[in-house]
């Protein structure tokens, strides 16, 4: 492992040079490499799928990135089947989206197999970033990232290992209101604040189970969840989507064509999760990425 020492000491010392905002381990022994750092910058692990991988605390420190990647793992499967720059990209993107890191580089340690490396990366230059920095002139950024995260969780998890399929209109929850109308009873009429709270992580186990339910979840700019179970009553007039797609998400992107609202959809078929702004896709994730 000297190799990997060297690199681990070179990382920590490139990080203080270049002030980065944070040091992101990307490794199936991400533990013994934290463990040998000691510097004062935050070091974030990114958890890999494998079905044997180290055990990691579970801590506000620790993300999950859907990479499934092979324990053992050959030097032609390197090469020609995982991207490196991929992984870091995925790690930095979910990381952000938690809150974990600010505006600035931050530097990759990337340990699997025989291959290390150190990768640097402008966290304002990725993507999903760029596209989520739109959002937050229309939504309070915090309650877009713990809606975001929650739509990541349902569309991985699914419910009783069964794909779930949901959907969130977020603000302009007074016209939407008068848009929209309960097709069941709704669960959250009548319950304090708190625990309508959706950037309450405590609350969303309950959201996960109303999640099955016909009908989609409404959420006011405050982050309160108004009402599940609504369906919207608007036309598809206009609103041009990818092939496959269902009347779910023909509905949320019609509302944010007519609302100021944002929506947040899961795809019961493929988990799929899609932003809609203006009537049009913003970006989606696919929390059930593999590279294999």
């Amino acid at each position: 492992m000297i190799v990997r020492d060297e690199l681990v000491t070179t990382a920590e010392e490139l990080s203080k040079r270049i002030n980065a905002g944070a040091i992101i381990i990307i490794s199936h022994d991400a533990k013994d490499i934290k463990d040998q750092l000691t510097t004062d910058i935050p070091v974030i692990i990114a958890k890999l799928r494998s079905g044997r991988e180290e055990e990691v605390e579970e801590e506000k420190s620790v993300i999950n990135i859907y990479a499934k990647i092979p324990r053992r793992i050959s030097d032609e499967y390197l090469f020609h089947k995982v991207s490196r720059i991929e992984l870091m990209s995925e790690a930095v993107e979910m990381a952000y989206l938690k809150g974990l890191i600010p505006n600035r580089v931050v530097v990759g340690i990337v340990s699997l197999g025989e291959i290390n490396s150190i990768i640097t990366m402008g966290v304002t230059n990725i993507p999903l970033i760029q596209k989520t920095a739109d959002i937050a002139s229309s939504i309070d950024y915090d309650l877009f990232k713990a809606v975001l995260n929650l739509a990541i969780e349902i569309g991985r998890e699914g419910r009783e290992h069964k794909n779930v399929g949901t959907a969130f209109i977020i603000g302009d929850i007074e016209k939407v209101l008068k848009m929209s109308h309960q097709i069941i009873l709704n669960p959250y009429e009548g319950h304090k604040k708190k625990d309508r709270n959706i950037r309450d992580e405590t609350n969303w186990e309950s959201v996960k189970e109303f999640a099955q339910l016909d009908g989609m979840f409404l959420v006011d700019e405050q982050g309160y969840i108004v009402a599940a179970g609504r369906y919207l009553d608007v036309r598809a007039k206009g609103i041009t989507l990818v092939p496959g797609l269902g009347g779910r998400h023909l509905a949320a992107a019609s509302m944010t064509k007519i609302t100021k609202s944002i929506a947040i959809t899961v795809s019961e078929s493929t988990s799929i999760v899609t932003i809609y702004k203006d009537g049009e896709e913003v970006f989606h994730i696919d929390p059930r990425v593999s590279i294999t």
